[in-house]
């Protein structure tokens, strides 16, 4: 099965404004944690695989878009989260919701959901290649995933990478496309 990174379309740039510090303010109002320690898990979110659930007892977020951003997508990438408007919500939820979570947010583009991402896939470490700089290891050339570990996980993210991307298989990329839904970038991958 095949793996896909999700991008955001070229000449676009993130249209939400997702800011960790003003996040974790919002969420101080409703979490034991204080926002420098909300802020520390926030930054830390993707690769320890926390939910948000975990962090604070609210049951929504309030954000606002780029105000420079006329991009009106189904699908928004924001770093390892998806963004979706309500109908791509109804469309894709449920080849989405056995890897992570939704959380409900208002935005001043109306009612949304995030998705936070908690899935990881096995990386084919004798296929993947490691890159260097002046003899240190400084990312990767490639990455190849199990497509054993893939083949049932619509969406996850690589360990090696240190979870800052959002890969999915075919049946979520046909998904989308069948659908026509706007927003995302698939830059196919080994």
């Amino acid at each position: 099965m095949k793996s896909y990174r999700l991008d955001l379309p070229k000449e676009s740039k993130t249209a939400l404004i997702f800011d960790s510090y003003i996040l974790a303010k919002q969420m101080a109002q409703k979490s034991k944690l204080s926002v420098n320690e909300l802020l520390i898990k926030l930054q830390r979110l993707p690769y320890e695989n926390q939910s948000f659930s975990s962090l604070w007892d609210g049951n929504n977020l309030s954000f606002i878009f780029n105000p420079e951003s006329n991009d009106d997508f189904d699908l928004n990438i924001v770093g390892t989260y998806i963004l979706l408007k309500m109908s791509a919500y109804s469309v894709l939820k449920n080849l989405m919701v056995d890897f992570g979570e939704f959380i409900k947010v208002n935005t001043d583009r109306g009612e949304m959901m995030l998705f936070n991402l908690l899935t990881f896939a096995k990386e084919d470490l004798s296929l993947t290649e490691r890159a260097y700089l002046d003899g240190f290891e400084d990312g990767l050339k490639s990455l190849v995933f199990d497509k054993s570990d893939t083949r049932n996980k619509n969406l996850y993210k690589s360990k090696l990478e240190g979870g800052n991307f959002v890969y999915c298989n075919e049946l979520f990329f046909n998904a989308v496309e069948n659908n026509n839904l706007t927003g995302v970038t698939f830059i196919r991958v080994h």
